[in-house]
């Protein structure tokens, strides 16, 4: 059992792959998940803020500095900086890139922000705070780079911040101050089972894509010329992720490494709503499902250089 844990905990990229993977190959299998999508996101914010330093959320929470260059970077600065180069030579995919990086962090950011080295109460306050701007931003952003409108509904990303992340926090908060000690000693329980419901998640929403055919389906074909756009593209936004990281420059390295993962770890139910009810006819979804994909492949990498980066601030 204890192997089975560690197996999970150690693990979650493994775990995106896995549930990226089942849901593209057996929708059906998930589809019974898909009414529940909403309190498995709940589990998983309850499960992650078990683990959350309340001092921490406090300290984060004051800094508007971070959190101006943060937001502006990620949901103006980014988007902006992939769309305009590509969109001359490859403008259905600089469509995809725009509409996947416009939008706030992904609010699974939590779960898998200490794998990285980073901080999850850090992480959790970049969920709100992009979650809350988003749905001014984007707007912005679309009309200025596309010409399109693209209206989000306030009041509806409120509610869903409030019964995804708010409530289970709250109820986890409450948790910590009755029972401190049961918190403290049942963590890797929270954490294993944490990184199992998420894959379900994770497999639960992209099924949902796929069974519905939203976007005409996942099926793409990309020629060589296409494949070396999207190459020197991802290249591209590695440097642009490495510059968010040293933007925040008086913050440690766990919270700047936070920070640069927050940048491409997308609302990616976000994106696909916005390609499916605003550009059904550039049959976006697709693009975007591949880059999801590569992001994710590039997260071992991401790893590989946040451990370069804490190994050497410990050494210097």
């Amino acid at each position: 059992m204890k192997d089975l844990r560690t197996l999970f905990s150690e693990n979650q990229i493994s775990i995106v792959l896995i549930g990226l993977v089942a849901g593209l190959m057996a929708p059906g299998v998930f589809a019974f998940f898909h009414p529940w999508n909403t309190l498995l996101l709940q589990i998983i914010f309850f499960l992650s803020a078990l683990r959350v330093n309340m001092k921490d959320i406090k300290e984060y929470a004051v800094d508007w500095k971070m959190h101006i260059l943060t937001a502006g970077f990620m949901l103006v600065a980014l988007p902006a900086a992939v769309y305009f180069p590509l969109a001359p030579i490859a403008p259905d995919w600089a469509l995809a890139f725009l509409i996947a990086l416009s939008g706030p962090t992904g609010m699974t950011i939590a779960l898998i922000a200490d794998f990285f080295g980073g901080k999850t109460s850090l992480a959790l306050i970049i969920v709100l705070v992009t979650s809350l701007l988003a749905p001014f931003t984007i707007p912005l952003v679309m009309q200025l780079s596309v010409g399109q409108s693209v209206p989000i509904d306030a009041l509806g990303m409120l509610r869903s911040l409030a019964e995804a992340i708010i409530l289970p926090f709250a109820i986890a908060y409450a948790f910590q101050r009755v029972a401190p000690k049961i918190v403290a000693k049942g963590d890797a329980v929270w954490r294993t089972a944490s990184v199992v419901v998420f894959g379900v998640l994770i497999a639960s929403i992209v099924s949902k894509t796929t069974a519905s055919g939203t976007g005409g389906g996942i099926a793409l074909a990309v020629d060589g010329r296409t494949v070396g756009i999207l190459v020197v593209t991802f290249f591209w936004l590695a440097f642009l992720i490495w510059l968010s990281y040293r933007m925040v420059y008086w913050r440690s390295v766990g919270e700047r490494i936070t920070i640069a993962l927050c940048m491409v770890y997308m609302n990616f139910t976000l994106s696909l709503y916005i390609a499916d009810r605003f550009f059904p006819e550039q049959r976006v979804v697709p693009k975007l499902v591949v880059i999801l994909l590569v992001l994710n492949l590039m997260l071992p990498f991401f790893k590989v250089a946040a451990a370069r980066m804490t190994h050497r601030r410990v050494t210097t």
